[in-house]
């Protein structure tokens, strides 16, 4: 399994119609593969492929990773305060793996 920790700042209130931004700071090796390993095996590519971030429910922000993105990648973005919810972030990894957070906004 892959060392995964995500490190999300955003505000945790908001006035409705506000701009908030909100970074986040995944802990990933982004592994290229390719190389071999102690054994004489080919390290297969391990990336984070795909950031999808919903807001109560409705796609905000989607980032498509490639090889070319460094080891712990940083995203930064911004999205409108709407209505009090939860920011979902989904990342997903070669060969499947699927990593999971959850932020609460409250709007006022």
């Amino acid at each position: 399994m892959s060392t995964f920790n995500a490190r999300i700042t955003m505000p945790a209130e908001a006035k409705a119609g506000e701009i908030i931004e909100i970074r986040v700071l995944v802990r990933h090796p982004m592994d290229r593969g390719g190389q071999v390993d102690a054994e004489g095996r080919i390290v297969p590519r391990k990336i984070l492929n795909r950031l999808t971030v919903t807001y109560a429910g409705e796609p905000v922000f989607r980032f498509d990773m490639h090889t070319g993105i460094s080891a712990n990648p940083f995203v930064s973005f911004t999205t409108r305060a709407l209505e009090t919810g939860d920011l979902h972030f989904e990342w997903r990894e070669d060969g499947g793996a699927v990593f999971t957070r959850t932020a609460r906004l409250v709007v006022t």
